[in-house]
């Protein structure tokens, strides 16, 4: 399994996590998300959390 493979794996983890936050753990007061705090939580990079999302139209 690739680095990529096992990062798309954990992301898919990830986004049912946040997309089922209920108490915006992983929002701003403004409702936006806060990558940097997935991306410290999650151990993904920022760059790599910020494309996904973006891809999947949560940015």
């Amino acid at each position: 399994m690739s680095t990529r493979e096992c990062a798309l794996k954990n992301f898919k983890l990830l986004l049912e996590d946040i997309l089922n936050d209920k108490n915006g753990f992983y929002r701003y007061k403004n409702g936006k998300l806060n990558i940097s705090k997935i991306s410290r939580v999650s151990g993904l990079s920022w760059n790599f959390l910020k494309r996904e999302l973006y891809i999947r139209g949560l940015l």
